[in-house]
């Protein structure tokens, strides 16, 4: 594996002489590697501290004067899939002139805003787009449909599961490009949920943090006090026990992702797990103690109590059985889904949906067992493996450098100022009113470009208001520091198949709720006695699932991309 990557490190400094505008960005800063969302360690496999990819290969990591960025006027053509579109094929985006009143989807508008800047420095580069609007059939079958339509499989794509992609040999191993400045410039904490034993196999095009919105009109309205951000689970029980679950509830459902970041027996195992031993501890003395707090959280939420007939039905109706709807329109205190919501609900201009009152974004407030963490909601995006064209996984020079290109362009779009700039300037047609083709996702670079790039995030109307918001700059504080506990459902290798379905290796905890895991309702007596008894076989259950799950990305290292049984050591 070493030679492999030192050989393909040599190819990228033998193949043109430019350099990238834009793609900004010093070596980073990072969350210390000795914290408990320390930034070392890949989805699977165990590395050293400080080591940004997770790869044990000292040597791949080299020197930034290893890396020798494209010649911009090479040539080359990049087709990129994608959704979030209009379902038309497009060929040289970047080279059009459209008006925005006839651009009709948002990726549409964002990937052809940032393919006319990448062309200002790469002219002789044609970026071609399919971003799909309705789909029928799996994404991976998208991906089929690509290739039967186009000769090939799109050099560039959003992925519903990059662990799949990886599994088919879809997608290239970035790694060998670690000695890039804007490679080494992303945040670590992100980029080891898309590394296995070393090898990246994707960006992240879409993320936002995950926390908890707060409404702070409703709880003052009510003479309850709103905790701090540096608040702990304690805190937040106390919180919304002073819903009167009459006009309005504490939550809307039980925060098991709560617990999951709320111990080192979950999302701490899964994500420094080291290749041997177990993934979780379902078990444990910390999540038999987190658990008790159910109880006393389901007295004040509204799913658990309409369980129990506590609920209006037309309280239910009116706001469409939706935490959305509960959240927006001022009946619960605290909301910790959706967060991909965050530009509705703190959208400065009136519209549908938006949270009028005094809101905040708070991070999962701190245990016994860990302290304040935000998650994630991550939608990956992989580059094509071409080494596997020719059913070799050693890189040739022409896969090399196709490789690099399409590298390039996956780099300037996640990681670039430039590019930041250039969706949010972008207008489209949404519906009749020109909207920017800026979303929500967050900056994907550290240090001084982060800074930047935020700046570029708070210029929206979407996003205005976060800039005072207390919890939200704690959930930035943590995000930086890669406090960042979830084990993406797009990324980590959590699913098996079993008679031709897709099972969960965490199918039983995760939805413990059901009628089919648990007799007693969470809002009843014995419910706690009763998941306890089932702990020790859902642990089981899921070990062994994550076991095979590990086992089939094993192999496909080994068939794919050159691994041998001493790189899982």
């Amino acid at each position: 594996m070493k030679k492999k990557r030192i050989a393909a490190l040599l190819l990228t400094a033998a193949l043109a002489v430019g350099s990238l505008a834009g793609c900004g960005g010093d070596g980073g800063e990072k969350g210390g590697s000795d914290s408990p969302g320390g930034n070392s360690t890949p989805v699977s496999g165990n590395a050293e501290a400080g080591d940004n990819t997770g790869d044990n290969d000292g040597d791949a990591q080299g020197d930034a004067a290893q890396f020798i960025e494209l010649d911009h006027n090479i040539s080359g053509d990049l087709s990129i899939l994608c959704w979030s579109g209009d379902g038309n094929y497009y060929e040289d985006i970047g080279h059009q002139n459209w008006a925005p009143e006839d651009i009709t989807a948002i990726n549409v508008a964002s990937i052809y805003a940032m393919a006319k800047k990448f062309n200002e420095t790469y002219p002789n580069v044609k970026i071609n787009l399919l971003a799909m609007g309705d789909w029928e059939g799996s994404w991976s079958q998208q991906m089929e449909n690509f290739k039967a339509q186009h000769g090939k499989y799109p050099d560039i794509w959003a992925t519903q599961s990059l662990i799949e992609d990886v599994e088919k040999g879809l997608a290239a191993d970035l790694s060998v490009f670690s000695a890039d400045p804007v490679y080494q410039s992303f945040n670590p904490a992100i980029m080891r949920m898309m590394n296995y034993y070393g090898m990246q196999a994707g960006l992240p095009q879409y993320m936002v943090p995950w926390g908890v919105f707060i409404n702070k009109d409703l709880a003052e309205q009510n003479n309850i006090d709103v905790p701090d951000p540096d608040w702990t689970i304690d805190d937040y029980t106390l919180f919304i026990s002073q819903a009167d679950n009459t006009t309005f509830w504490g939550a809307m459902d039980i925060p098991l992702k709560w617990i999951n970041t709320g111990t080192k027996d979950i999302n701490y195992m899964m994500l420094n797990y080291s290749g041997e031993g177990d993934h979780v501890n379902l078990d444990s003395d910390a999540v038999k103690d987190l658990l008790s707090l159910i109880p006393k959280w389901a007295e004040n939420t509204v799913w658990t109590q309409n369980d129990v007939g506590g609920v209006p039905g037309e309280v239910m109706d009116q706001n469409g059985w939706s935490g959305h709807w509960f959240y927006a329109n001022g009946y619960v205190l605290t909301w910790d889904g959706d967060p991909w919501n965050i530009g509705v609900y703190a959208n400065s201009e009136p519209q549908e949906g938006q949270a009028t009152f005094n809101m905040d974004v708070y991070p999962r407030p701190a245990t016994d067992y860990m302290g304040s963490t935000v998650g994630i909601v991550l939608d990956p995006l992989a580059v094509h493996n071409y080494a596997m064209d020719d059913g070799n996984p050693e890189l040739s020079e022409s896969e090399e450098e196709k490789l690099k290109l399409a590298y390039t362009f996956a780099t300037y779009w996640v990681g670039s100022t430039e590019a930041a700039q250039a969706r949010v300037d972008q207008m489209f047609n949404a519906g009749g009113i020109l909207r920017t083709a800026a979303n929500d996702s967050l900056p994907f670079v550290t240090g001084e470009e982060f800074s930047k790039q935020m700046e570029i995030w708070y210029s929206l109307d979407t996003h205005v208001r976060c800039k005072d918001m207390p919890g939200w700059k704690k959930c930035m504080e943590l995000w930086e520091a890669g406090q960042i506990w979830e084990a993406p459902e797009k990324t980590y290798p959590s699913t098996i198949q079993v008679d031709g379905a897709v099972k969960q290796c965490l199918d039983e905890w995760n939805y413990y709720y059901a009628d089919d895991k648990m007799t007693a309702k969470r809002a009843s007596d014995g419910w706690l006695d009763e998941i306890k008894s089932k702990l020790p076989e859902w642990n089981r259950l899921a070990n062994e699932r994550f076991e095979e799950a590990e086992q089939q990305l094993k192999d496909a290292l080994r068939d794919f991309y050159g691994y041998t049984d001493e790189d899982f050591q």
